[in-house]
């Protein structure tokens, strides 16, 4: 789309330079001609209908908020190809952004409570934000909090398990169990987002990571392993703070705090009793963060902590068709580990057609690995069984997996590509038995 810096949207809002970019909108710094004052204009970089419909429901879910944590929404429109909204200027850092050494265990507390004060308002006025994570959190210079970023928000009452499914969207890191299963998400799925920042301040890591950049292994642990325990990482996380990082993170929604007043009440209890240890400051305790490192190593992590971060930012940008993949991939995962062979092969292959659809080459050889094993384990325990393998399944398997090989290779993804053509050799001599 056209440039928008330099422009006076809806003849009051005079856009000026660019301060940052989302998933589905560029952030300006700008100003509010006729009451004089300083502004954020968030406009649409999207342009199709769903996009445009759900970037206004992001306005109408912020303007209904009217809470000291939350970052206002003063108006919203259209002038021409651009829609936008017009935000509160905030000044600060993101939570991201906050060194360690600036916090202690108290001081983080604070944060947290007033993150979940904004949580509470906005629950109890029927907004779910569905994309709490550090960048989405604003400490300003007086060490306030405000929340921003109601982009995937939705009224509670317009949510269910259709809307939901194939619709994964926000940071896979921070996403509760239930948003991958495609079943709906309210307010406790919100806190389970608050439950992973919790443990990576105090743990300096998140729970849930894959080393590799897996995508699905991360969605897949999120519904099935169970977090290390914080101590395990840091042994100096204070054993209250863990017994509601523990709580938070439960797979099941039941069984976590129903609320963040719930959880509210619990942090203040701790700052205004005594902590264990004593409000060392966080980077002391926290290895992930404060092992000494030379400064070879400190720009190694640095940079693998971007590269991190870029792949969750794309992650955001993906596609719906991309979503789906994730969706139908974990669902065949989860069938295949229950031996429902056909659920398997059916969600496989609905990933596969998602990921060609998205063009991602990737995910797509990653599935057709999965979707090899598990034809290879349901071929083995069918024979075992004396049931004659399904060859025309056999086949199919060999031909995608022969076209997903010249991916890993190309992009020297060595591991996958020593066990694709190991797994594509015995599905071959296995075709080759059955005939």
């Amino acid at each position: 789309m056209n440039d928008v810096a330099g422009k006076t949207l809806g003849g009051r809002y005079r856009v000026d330079a660019l301060i940052g970019r989302g998933g589905m909108a560029d952030v300006y710094r700008g100003v509010d001609v006729v009451l004089d004052r300083a502004v954020a204009i968030k406009v649409l970089t999207e342009r199709d209908d769903g996009e445009r419909d759900r970037f206004l429901r992001e306005a109408r879910s912020m303007a209904r908020l009217n809470h000291r944590n939350i970052v206002a929404v003063y108006d919203a429109g259209r002038d021409g190809p651009f829609s936008y909204i017009v935000m509160e200027l905030v000044e600060g850092r993101t939570f991201s952004a906050v060194p360690p050494n600036e916090l202690t265990v108290h001081v983080a507390i604070r944060h947290y409570i007033e993150m979940l004060e904004a949580l509470a308002y906005a629950h109890a006025n029927d907004v779910v934000h569905r994309d709490v994570k550090p960048t989405n959190v604003m400490v300003l210079p007086s060490g306030a909090v405000k929340v921003m970023d109601f982009g995937l928000a939705r009224r509670t009452s317009d949510m269910s398990a259709a809307n939901s499914a194939g619709d994964i969207a926000g940071t896979i890191a921070y996403l509760s169990p239930e948003r991958f299963l495609g079943k709906p998400a309210d307010a406790r799925s919100d806190l389970y987002s608050v439950g992973v920042m919790l443990y990576e301040t105090f743990t300096g890591t998140v729970p849930f990571k894959s080393e590799t950049n897996d995508l699905v292994a991360v969605i897949f642990a999120h519904v099935n392993d169970p977090p290390a325990a914080p101590h395990a990482v840091n042994r100096n996380v204070p054993p209250q703070v863990e017994r509601i990082i523990v709580r938070l993170l439960e797979k099941e929604p039941d069984r976590r705090y129903q609320s963040a007043e719930d959880v509210v009440a619990e942090l203040r209890a701790l700052v205004t009793g005594p902590v264990e240890p004593a409000d060392p400051a966080l980077h002391q305790t926290t290895p992930a963060r404060t092992s000494p490192t030379s400064d070879s190593a400190r720009l190694a992590r640095d940079a693998a902590e971007s590269s991190a971060r870029a792949v969750l930012a794309r992650t955001f940008k993906r596609s719906r068709a991309v979503d789906v993949g994730y969706s139908e991939t974990l669902a065949g995962m989860l069938a295949t580990r229950k031996g429902d062979y056909d659920e398997a092969s059916r969600a496989y292959r609905a990933a596969l057609a998602a990921f060609a659809e998205a063009k991602n080459e990737l995910e797509a050889a990653k599935t057709a690995l999965k979707f090899a094993t598990m034809v290879l384990q349901k071929t083995n325990e069918g024979e075992s069984q004396g049931r004659i393998p399904n060859r025309r399944e056999l086949s199919d398997a060999v031909d995608i997996l022969s076209d997903a090989l010249p991916t890993f290779r190309g992009r020297a993804l060595l591991k996958e590509l020593e066990e694709g053509e190991r797994l594509l050799y015995t599905l071959q001599r296995t075709l080759i038995r059955t005939r």
